[in-house]
């Protein structure tokens, strides 16, 4: 019984005092003694965690890449790397947030400065619904965090429960398909990327899911295309879309591909495939409509 009401003590104790300890997507320990009122967003992925929770006040400073920036009342910080530490300490803030790659190394610099540094970098939908219940919990919003999540949950398994009772022979095989220039470099992805799990879940099949590269992404070439034939090709696109789509379509080694023959070749908005978060719900949307819908 004494165990008991010590441990019950123990844990209001800390819930007083916040005492918050939780591991990031770096892996790195992070121990908070407060309640954050003030956070800088270092990438804008994180931005969209923030909105979705209903954060967003909290935001005081935004790279110059945020979408935020034009529509909220902060300051912007610059470019995303190097990281304008000089900046961030003029805004004094109780967090700060980056994500993982190339930006995961300004955590220890910002650390060193007594800054609280939070890596933000899912690369699955669990790991989405996972950020989004610890970030909720890092503001204190356990309860309105673990609803929201739940809610994001719910969305992603309606539709991969639907397509995961499609037999594969009767889903459409898949090819994700990145550009540069005039057809000079052609990425795609497959094991190890959020592209690859949102054509699963969307009930596609990715003929690149065999294969895997640096965060699931590798070149290819004309011939790998050609052996694969995918019956549909996604492409993204930033302004043009027609043209971009055009590419695919009028590259002669291309005009015999399946997807080419029966027009199945779309254009992705480049917003969608930017980042992995909350609003990822709506690339999955998008892309089962494309593989069942499109009729």
């Amino acid at each position: 019984m004494l165990k008991k009401i010590l441990v019950v003590g123990f844990i209001v104790i800390v819930g007083l005092s916040y005492a918050f300890t939780i591991v990031d997507d770096a892996g790195r320990l992070v121990e908070l003694a407060n309640v954050p009122e003030t956070a800088v967003i270092g990438a804008p992925a994180v931005t969209d965690f923030m909105i979705y929770l209903g954060l967003e006040e909290k935001i005081v400073g935004v790279t110059d890449w945020d979408e935020y920036a034009q529509v909220g009342d902060v300051e912007t910080i610059g470019n995303l790397v190097p990281i304008n530490i000089e900046k961030i300490l003029t805004l004094e803030p109780d967090i700060v947030f980056l994500t993982g790659g190339f930006q995961e190394s300004e955590a220890d610099k910002l650390t060193k400065y007594g800054l609280d540094v939070v890596v933000i970098n899912p690369n699955t939908f669990e790991e989405i619904y996972k950020d989004i219940v610890q970030i909720a919990a890092i503001f204190g919003e356990n309860k309105k965090g673990k609803s929201l999540a739940d809610n994001f949950r719910k969305k992603y398994l309606e539709i991969a429960k639907k397509t995961h009772s499609v037999p594969n022979e009767q889903k459409p095989t898949v090819l994700y398909t990145m550009i540069t220039g005039e057809m000079k470099e052609i990425w795609t992805c497959g094991t190890g990327s959020f592209i690859n799990q949102v054509i699963t879940y969307a009930g596609g099949v990715n003929v690149a899911a065999p294969y895997t590269g640096n965060n699931g992404w590798f070149p290819i070439n004309a011939e790998f295309i050609l052996k694969n034939n995918p019956e549909i090709i996604l492409v993204p696109y930033y302004n043009d879309e027609k043209r971009t789509v055009e590419l695919i379509k009028n590259y002669p080694p291309f005009e015999n591909v399946r997807a080419v023959v029966k027009g199945n070749v779309f254009g992705v908005p480049d917003s969608m495939v930017a980042h992995t978060d909350p609003e990822s719900i709506k690339l999955l949307e998008l892309l089962h409509n494309l593989f069942y819908e499109k009729e």
